[in-house]
């Protein structure tokens, strides 16, 4: 009613059925990860619960954990929910649907998809405009031919379906970090998981700092 966007952003409730400890637990510890071949996948847990309990199949009530964000028109963040949920999907889409329907084929829920990518290009610019890394690189496809050798490769382009995802999927993670960093500002501390990187190997950081030179920068070691 206040002529904000009111957007959901879900991830199946894995922990629900892999119980810390249990043999699942123990099994996918042991894995590690799931192994994409190019001709299948060595799934981290059962294929009953990776594609089916745990995704989110149209029509279905899933559990789910859930970022509810209210934005403005200009993509400010408003308020946000965290917290557990059960969804139903309405529609499942493959990225070259919702890209086609980006650049402007009709398609089912034509709107919202468009709202959405609209708020996904307003946050990747101001994300590169703060400096952030674009990780994005090529990646590859095989096409096998009846007996499963490979028989052409071609590249995968990423398009504004693919980053349109990306972004929503960075908005959710950015939340969750800044709200477990309010809540322990408060000094209720909450056990965390945080991805860093080691410091960079010395004899690498002067072999860069030597090719910034020769590019006219000046960098804090040098």
């Amino acid at each position: 009613d206040n002529g904000n966007y009111e957007i959901g952003i879900h991830i199946a409730d894995v922990s629900h059925y892999v119980v810390e400890n249990s043999s699942l637990d123990k099994e996918a510890l042991k894995r590690g990860n799931s192994t994409y071949l190019t001709m299948g996948v060595i799934p981290m847990l059962p294929e009953n619960l990776s594609n089916s309990v745990c995704s989110l199949v149209p029509g279905k009530d899933r559990l789910t954990f859930s970022v509810i964000v209210e934005l403005s028109r200009m993509g400010k963040i408003m308020s946000y929910g965290i917290g557990k949920s059960v969804i139903c999907s309405k529609r499942r889409f493959t990225y070259d649907e919702v890209q086609k329907i980006i650049e402007g084929e009709e398609g089912d829920y034509k709107a919202e998809i468009l709202i959405l990518n609209k708020f996904a290009s307003t946050f990747r610019k101001k994300r590169m405009s703060k400096g952030s890394i674009d990780f994005s690189s090529t990646e590859v496809k095989f096409l096998l031919d009846e007996n499963g050798n490979p028989k052409e490769v071609v590249l995968k382009e990423s398009k504004e379906s693919h980053k349109l995802v990306e972004e929503f999927m960075l908005l959710a993670n950015k939340i969750v970090a800044e709200h477990i960093k309010k809540i322990s500002g408060r000094g209720q501390k909450l056990p965390f998981v945080y991805r860093i990187h080691d410091r960079p190997d010395p004899e690498k950081l002067r072999d860069f700092v030597a090719l910034a030179k020769g590019f006219g920068l000046r960098t804090p070691a040098s």
